[in-house]
């Protein structure tokens, strides 16, 4: 091995540990200083942290969190009341009744406080007008103070079936609805409605008809209905729903599960419907639309569907209806409310007493009593002795009572009302645009001879009608116009005489108008039809009709015998307004959505400066 010319690294290494201040320094090794210029950098910036911001909240989760809180604490509410309660006051909540008279009186006050019902229900032979209905409910409410506030119902459909007459309460209907096409026009008809309600006094609307109307030989909905589409039906009902919600007024729908498929009236008999359970559900979308809107209340129907339940007892009596399909198939946990017990198609086969234990068996909330006072005492004394007799259970019986008051609480019935001047002076002020747009807005134009559509001026004009309203809007917008008012049912006695006098009416004029409401009209469109004069039919009621004037030059549908819908029609007839309204129901010659458009070229009124352009409906 080679020895190395520097001594040994290692022990180098030794020595420098050893004694590092003795060895010296190494000239390679030595540190050399080097002149270095700085190189100015700029300051890196502070990175600042990157703050995460929540998404902002969702409106309408919001809300929704904010109605389940407002629902709970009701809910809380609601059992307070009900463990103060005893069961006569129980028992009374389970009634709604009806009575006679427009004042209150010793009779009305021995039923409603002395049962304590649950509710009153108001019908014609109760309302005089606005300011006295109005009397009435508050006075009906004061009974009641100290102790659970009644419901104050009515039956304020519009079309024809209407309770207050005066105001603007009163619609067109709901097929002029479901003619207009505009879902937004029911939503604004409902919230219209109920705020005129509530200003008289009503906390609670039996309101909207739900039911499809696919038989066109149902002589109960007809034009009650949206139309024949549970699609459409269902669109509309949710939006009127939502729109009387709105406003805080109860909202009982009807009639579930539906009586749009019948050729029976529950009123004299018991209509027995023939679907299958996958053919009902279609006819449920309606209702289940509107369970989903967060509807009040429903009210059953006197119908039986065998193939369903397997039995003919009626849905109103039916567990399988009412708590399987209801209840537990849809979800539903709102007020179900009876039809009237004292119809015949459950009268007569069980009694009243016997109906009104079977419906809340089967799970119902309320009943409804409205016309005979023994009915409504036989019925008080039937549900308290099952009671009693455990036949209703006290689980069953405060369910019912319970939803009862989560209602009242809902729609703020414990709370004062303003005044009633004040609600009268606001009443007054409320104007009928809402019910004039859908009136306008329905208008069908079914079939048009451009020869005599829309009236000419100069031209000679009859009107015979089934309803007034049509005579009198005509006439204040074309002077001279002869007319003949005809009773809508006459007696076979009177037919001849009423045929003679259409007869010489169309002999005396250039065109006759006829105003159809029922078929009994029929006859006197082909009476005038056969003076050779030109006959323009405006069908005021169910649309089917029309397929039974082939005489008629010009056909319109209104769905309506309203006065705002017959004042829609004068004005289409002289050319002054157009006609968008398609009909919402399908008939042997015409598709539901048919229609044709009656384009305006001029606004001046009747006669040769207006010409008309037809295009079928798209």
């Amino acid at each position: 091995m080679k020895s190395l010319p520097f001594p040994s690294l290692l022990l180098l290494l030794a020595l420098s540990c050893a004694h590092p201040t003795s060895v010296p320094a190494d000239p390679i090794s030595a540190p050399v200083e080097v002149a270095v210029t700085p190189v100015p950098v700029a300051p890196v910036p502070r990175v600042q942290p990157v703050l995460e911001l929540p998404p902002p909240p969702d409106p309408l989760a919001v809300a929704q969190e904010a109605r389940g809180r407002a629902e709970a604490e009701r809910h809380l509410e609601a059992d307070a009341l009900l463990a103060k309660m005893n069961l006569e006051q129980k028992v009374g909540q389970l009634m709604m009744v009806g009575f006679s008279g427009t004042e209150v009186d010793e009779d009305i006050r021995a039923l409603v406080a002395g049962r304590q019902v649950g509710g009153v229900c108001m019908f014609k032979r109760n309302i005089r007008d606005a300011e006295q209905i109005a009397r009435l409910n508050d006075g009906v409410r004061r009974l009641m103070e100290g102790s659970l506030p009644p419901f104050i119902a009515v039956d304020q459909e519009g079309g024809n079936v209407v309770r207050v007459q005066d105001g603007v309460a009163v619609l067109p209907g709901n097929m002029a609805l479901g003619a207009t096409g505009s879902e937004s026009l029911a939503y604004e008809a409902g919230l219209a409605q109920a705020e005129a309600l509530k200003l008289l006094g009503f906390n609670m609307n039996l309101a909207p008809v739900l039911d499809v109307n696919l038989n066109p030989k149902n002589p109960v909905i007809g034009i009650r209905s949206f139309g024949d589409d549970a699609v459409k039906v269902a669109a509309f009902g949710r939006a009127f729903v939502r729109g009387q919600q709105q406003a805080n007024l109860a909202t009982v729908a009807k009639h579930f599960p539906g009586h749009g498929n019948t050729d029976a009236d529950s009123h004299t008999h018991l209509p027995v419907m023939t679907e299958t359970s996958a053919q009902l559900m279609e006819q449920l979308v309606p209702f289940t639309a509107a369970i989903e809107e967060g509807l009040d209340g429903l009210m059953t129907a006197h119908v039986a569907i065998p193939k369903v339940t397997g039995n003919r007892v009626p849905a109103t009596l039916s567990e399988s209806i009412l708590m399987g399909l209801l209840r537990r198939r849809l979800g539903f946990d709102g007020l179900v409310l009876t039809d009237e017990l004292e119809m015949e198609a459950i009268a007569k086969e069980y009694g009243v007493g016997r109906a009104a234990v079977m419906s809340v068996q089967a799970g119902a909330d309320m009943v409804l009593i409205p016309w005979r006072v023994e009915k409504k005492t036989e019925v008080y004394y039937s549900l308290l002795a099952a009671v009693r007799a455990k036949e209703i259970s006290s689980d069953r019986l405060d369910g019912a009572v319970r939803r009862i008051l989560r209602v009242k609480l809902r729609r703020g019935m414990f709370d004062a009302l303003p005044p009633l001047a004040q609600r009268l002076e606001a009443y007054r002020g409320l104007n009928t645009e809402v019910a004039e747009r859908i009136a306008q807005g329905s208008v069908t134009l079914i079939r048009a001879d451009e020869k005599y559509f829309p009236l000419r001026e100069g031209m000679r004009v009859g009107v015979i009608t089934a309803e007034a309203s049509l005579a009198q809007a005509l006439s204040a917008k074309l002077p001279g116009v002869q007319t003949l008012v005809v009773p809508a049912y006459p007696s076979a006695r009177i037919r001849p005489a009423l045929r003679e006098k259409a007869r010489a009416l169309a002999l005396s004029v250039d065109v006759v108008v006829m105003g159809v409401i029922n078929s009994r009209q029929l006859d006197l469109v082909t009476m005038a039809a056969a003076t050779n004069r030109p006959v323009i039919v405006v069908s005021m009621g169910l649309p089917y009709l029309i397929e039974h004037v082939p005489e008629a030059k010009a056909v319109l549908a209104l769905y309506s015998y309203q006065d705002v819908s017959a004042v829609a029609a004068a004005e289409v007839l002289l050319g002054l307004r157009g006609t968008p309204g398609r009909l919402p129901v399908t008939l042997k010659r015409y598709q539901r959505g048919h229609g044709l458009n009656l384009w305006r070229t001029a606004q001046a009124g009747p006669g040769p400066k207006t010409t008309a352009q037809r295009t079928a409906a798209p």
